[in-house]
């Protein structure tokens, strides 16, 4: 929630490039107008031009503004994703804690709820790693059962963190026993204290299914967003290690409020787009480009067309035809 949203910057600079084009233009018609005035009985008669073309200087400058808008978001949209340099230093990071205890790999997530809850951790995770820019961001993953250990640390390569969350069998490095959410976060949020000011996004994924534990008191200063994401189903528990469980709602929430962020069960639903959107390190999303650029490239198509046709227009029916020309005279002079 740092920066603006890049789609909506380029688009504001975008609208304030086709405006001043549309005030050049409509100046210019201006002037024209002016001048076309002294001359309009000797060129057109006494009759003047048909009666369309005043529409002439706002089509001009409409196109004008349409041009200047289309162009300057096809000259400054990403044709391609940017180089990744691992030798810089990341402006970005995005932090994961998560859950990789027994319970995680119970099959009761998804609109079926017959996939593994770590499984559809990972699906809900892949919308916030489709927005991410690789070559400013760095992605952490910290791994909490029993204990919590770093799995990825400052990683460029999003490939080696789907590896990671798609089915790594994390617990057995772990000694059996209660889930210590807690601890993990707070191992997590302790690599996080050496980045940037507001430039790390927290997501702690986990059922909740945990004992109770302690929090720093406050957030590292690099932290900017936290969500907290909640997989497993809620209702109906299932039976692992002797015992039942399902999604904690109210431990996730009470955690999500601690932390200053936002809790969403993800158990059947992916994050809602605007979350996703906001978050400090987003870029726009593949579709979101394609788009404005399909239209930009359109409206391109439409300026040029209008400020070609234009003169062919005025040439061939601007004038009033000799029998109108005629009309007009008989009337003028009956009066």
């Amino acid at each position: 929630m740092v920066e603006t949203d890049p789609i909506q910057a380029l688009i504001h600079q975008a609208t304030i490039v086709g405006l001043l084009c549309a005030f050049v233009a409509g100046l210019g018609e201006w002037l024209h107008q002016r001048r076309i005035n002294e001359t309009r009985a000797l060129s057109f008669g006494p009759e003047g031009p048909r009666g369309w073309t005043a529409l002439v200087p706002f089509l001009r400058t409409a196109a004008a503004l349409i041009l200047g808008f289309s162009l300057w978001v096809l000259a400054h949209l990403e044709s391609k994703p940017p180089e990744i340099d691992p030798t810089q230093e990341p402006s970005q990071h995005l932090l994961i804690a998560l859950d990789v205890s027994p319970s995680m790999y119970l099959e009761d997530s998804g609109p079926e709820r017959n996939i593994r809850r770590g499984t559809r951790a990972s699906e809900v995770l892949e919308a916030v790693f489709q927005r991410l820019d690789m070559s400013r961001t760095r992605v952490s993953v910290v791994a909490f059962y029993t204990d919590a250990f770093p799995v990825v640390l400052e990683s460029f390569d999003i490939n080696v963190v789907n590896n990671v969350l798609n089915g790594l069998p994390m617990e057995f490095a772990f000694e059996a026993g209660s889930t210590q959410l807690q601890q993990g976060v707070e191992k997590a949020l302790s690599f996080a204290k050496a980045w940037p000011k507001g430039s790390t996004t927290l997501i702690v994924v986990s059922d909740g299914d945990t004992v109770g534990g302690s929090l720093p008191a406050r957030l590292p200063l690099s932290i900017s967003d936290v969500l907290v994401l909640g997989v497993g189903d809620p209702h109906k528990g299932s039976s692992v290690a002797g015992r039942t469980s399902r999604q904690n709602i109210q431990a996730l929430q009470r955690l999500a409020v601690r932390l200053g962020g936002l809790y969403h069960d993800a158990n059947t639903k992916h994050l809602p787009t605007e979350v996703v959107r906001n978050l400090a390190m987003a870029v726009p999303s593949v579709e979101d480009q394609t788009l404005l650029r399909d239209l930009c490239v359109a409206g391109t198509g439409i300026g040029t067309g209008i400020l070609a046709l234009l003169p062919l227009l005025l040439a061939q029916f601007g004038r009033r035809s000799p029998r109108s020309r005629s009309a007009v005279l008989t009337g003028q002079a009956s009066k």
